[in-house]
C-alpha cells in the first residue's frame, strides 16, 4: 500500500473531521505545540502529545509523555504500539482513527434493506437477558468455563467505565462502534439509529477492518423489526449454513460467518440498534457474546440520551447568553448629564436574560423620558416580552404622543401581544432637564423615592394606575413632582426590595431609604453600583432570585 493512502481521521470537539495523510518517510507529531505537524489547539493535549512513525514496515504509536495519556481503543499506551487499520486513538478530548485507502471508520457505510434474514437465527426478549439494567449472568454463567465468564465479566467493566466520560456525540458514536468492535472482537460494526419512523434508521458510526474493510453492511429489515419493534436481541450463529442466500444480496453475500444485534434501549424507549459481525472468524458469536452487546446497547443509549440531553442544554445556554448579550446592548450602558439632571442606571437579571426593562429616550424640548419596568415571570418569554416593551416606548415616545396617551397605547399593545396571560409593571418619567419638572405614570410598579435634599425627608411616585397588559381600555392618571437642586429620585425593581437573606427576611424599603440617606453624597452611577452590591451583600453569595434595575437621577 503507498504511503499516500494512509491517513488518520482527525475529530475534535464541535468541528469537522479531518482526513489528514501519514507518510512512510515522515514522523506525524500531534500536540498543542505549532511545530507539531498536526497540531490539535485544545487544553486537554500537551504540547508534544503523540508521534506516529512507519518502521519495521508498520506504523506505530507513541505517547510524547503527555499529562493526560494516549489510548488505543480503550487502554493507554506506555510503550510504542503498532497499529491496525481502523484503530481508535484517543488524545485527550481528541479522537483520532488510523486508516488505510478505503478501510477502518467513516469508510464504510451501513443501511437497512428488505434483504431475506438468514433461517439460522435466535432471537431473545430483552426481559429474558436483562432487568432495569442489569445483566444477569447466573442464567448462562452454569454452561461457560470460569475463564469465559471471568472474561465476560471484565469486558462488562471496561465497557461501563469506557462509557462514563463525556464526549461529544458524533465522537461518542464513533467510541462506541471502536469499543464494541474490540470487546466482541467483530469485523463490522454499525450504529443506526432511528429518525422519524420506527422502519427509518441511519447509520451514525460504523467500524469496520480486515476483510470486511470498505464494503457496505446491510441489515436485514426483518431482523430490524425483531430488534426495535419486538425488543429482542438476535444472534447468527453460523449464517453461512444457510443454503437459501447463496445467490441473493442478503447476509451471505456479505460473507458473514456470525452476526449480532441489539437495540439500543433505555427508559422503555428504542433508539435504534447496534450491529456485529465477522467475515471470517473461525468461532462463531455465542450467547455469552450477546448478552455483552445487550450490555453494550444499554449503555450505549443511556450515554447517547444523556449526551443529547447535555448538547441540548449546551445550545439552549449559548443561546441564551447570545440573547443576554443582545438584551444588554438594548439598555443604556453610560450614565449621562442633561441639563440639570444627571442619571445612571444598571439591570442585573438573574438568569442569563430577565424581563426587568430601563432606558433613557431623548424627546423634544429638552425633555428625557425615563422608563423602568418589571414584567412578570424569568427567562426567555419575560425576556421577549422586555424586549417589545423597549422597542414600544422608544416608537411611541417619537410620536411626540402626551406620555398619558403613550402609557394607554403600550397598555393596549402589551394586553393584544400577551392577552391577559403576563402583565408589566412600568413607571414612565418625562423628565425636563432644563428645570427639574418631573411628569409620571406608575403603572402598578413600586412607587420610586424622592429623596429631598433640604429637608432629609421622603415622597412617593404613585399616580397612575393598573399594571399593563391586564385590562386593554384601563385608565390611567400622572402626577407631578419638581426636583430641587440635591433631590435624588430612585426608580427600582421590586428584586432590590423583596431580595431575601438567609433567615428570608427581605432587604425592604426601610432598608432601602436608609441606604439612600447614607449615600446621597455619592455620584448617581456610583449610587447605583453601590446599591446593588448592599442587596448582593444582604442575600449572600449565588446569583440573585430575581432581576436587580435601579436608575438614580440628580437634580444638580
Amino acid at each position: 500500500m503507498a504511503s499516500e493512502d494512509h491517513y488518520v481521521l482527525v475529530r475534535r470537539p464541535g468541528a469537522e473531521p479531518e482526513k489528514i495523510a501519514i507518510r512512510k518517510d515522515a514522523t506525524a507529531t500531534f500536540g498543542r505545540s505549532q511545530a507539531n505537524s498536526i497540531v490539535l489547539s485544545d487544553a486537554s493535549i500537551s504540547r508534544q502529545h503523540a508521534q506516529i512513525s512507519f518502521r519495521d514496515g508498520a506504523f506505530w504509536i507513541e505517547d510524547l509523555g503527555s499529562k493526560n495519556g494516549t489510548k488505543l481503543g480503550t487502554k493507554r499506551i506506555e510503550t510504542p504500539t503498532r497499529l491496525n487499520p481502523g484503530d481508535h486513538l484517543q488524545l485527550g478530548n481528541i479522537h483520532v482513527v488510523f486508516s488505510g485507502k478505503g478501510e477502518g471508520i467513516g469508510s464504510g457505510s451501513a443501511r437497512v434493506a428488505d434483504v431475506d434474514a438468514p433461517i439460522n437465527v435466535r432471537a431473545v426478549p430483552l426481559d429474558e437477558i436483562s432487568s432495569s439494567g442489569a445483566i444477569d449472568t447466573r442464567s448462562f454463567a452454569t454452561s461457560m468455563s470460569p475463564e469465559r465468564v471471568g472474561n465476560f465479566l471484565h469486558a462488562m467493566d471496561r465497557v461501563g467505565q469506557a462509557l462514563l466520560a463525556y464526549r461529544p456525540l458524533e465522537d461518542l458514536f464513533q467510541f462506541i462502534v471502536g469499543l464494541a468492535s474490540e470487546v466482541l472482537k467483530a469485523d463490522r460494526t454499525a450504529i443506526l439509529l432511528r429518525e422519524g419512523s420506527a422502519d427509518n434508521l441511519v447509520a451514525k458510526a460504523v467500524s469496520q477492518t480486515g476483510r470486511g474493510a470498505g464494503e457496505e453492511i446491510v441489515v436485514s429489515r426483518t431482523i430490524a423489526r425483531m430488534a426495535i419493534g419486538q425488543r429482542q436481541a438476535i444472534l447468527t450463529s453460523d449464517a453461512q449454513s444457510d443454503t437459501r442466500f447463496r445467490e441473493q444480496d442478503s447476509v451471505i453475500r456479505q460473507r458473514i460467518h456470525s452476526a449480532m444485534c441489539a437495540p439500543l434501549w433505555h427508559d422503555g424507549d428504542v433508539l435504534g440498534l447496534i450491529y456485529v459481525d465477522n467475515l471470517s472468524a473461525p468461532v462463531p458469536f455465542e450467547e455469552g457474546d450477546l448478552r455483552l452487546l445487550t450490555f453494550i446497547a444499554h449503555l450505549a443509549a443511556v450515554k447517547i440520551r444523556e449526551t443529547e440531553n447535555y448538547e441540548a442544554r449546551q445550545q439552549q445556554e449559548e443561546e441564551l447568553k447570545r440573547a443576554a448579550t443582545l438584551q444588554q446592548a438594548l439598555l443604556p450602558t453610560e450614565p449621562r448629564t442633561v441639563g440639570v439632571i444627571e442619571i445612571a442606571g444598571r439591570n442585573v437579571p438573574s438568569l442569563d436574560v430577565g424581563g426587568d426593562y430601563f432606558d433613557f429616550v431623548d424627546s423634544t424640548d429638552g425633555k428625557l423620558v425615563v422608563g423602568l419596568g418589571d414584567v412578570a415571570g424569568k427567562g426567555m418569554p419575560a425576556a421577549l416580552l422586555m424586549t417589545h416593551l423597549a422597542a414600544s416606548v422608544r416608537a411611541q415616545v417619537e410620536t411626540e404622543r402626551p406620555l398619558l396617551e403613550v402609557v394607554r397605547r403600550l397598555n393596549r399593545s402589551i394586553y393584544q401581544n400577551v392577552r391577559g396571560e403576563r402583565f408589566i409593571t412600568l413607571v414612565l418619567a418625562e423628565v425636563d432637564t432644563r428645570t427639574g419638572a418631573v411628569l409620571y405614570v406608575n403603572g402598578g410598579h413600586n412607587p420610586p423615592y424622592l429623596l429631598r435634599a433640604a429637608t432629609g425627608d421622603f415622597e412617593t411616585l404613585t399616580e397612575g394606575g393598573l399594571l399593563l397588559g391586564i385590562m386593554p381600555e384601563a385608565e390611567y392618571c400622572s402626577g407631578t413632582v419638581q426636583l430641587r437642586p440635591g433631590d435624588i429620585l430612585m426608580l427600582y425593581s421590586d428584586g432590590v426590595t423583596e431580595a431575601r437573606n438567609r433567615d428570608n427576611e427581605e432587604f425592604g424599603d426601610q432598608r432601602l431609604m436608609e441606604f439612600l440617606r447614607q449615600a446621597r453624597s455619592m455620584r448617581p452611577e456610583e449610587m447605583v453600583d453601590a446599591l446593588i452590591q448592599r442587596v448582593r451583600e444582604f442575600s449572600g453569595p449565588g446569583k440573585p432570585t430575581d432581576d436587580v434595575t435601579v436608575v438614580v437621577m440628580l437634580r444638580s
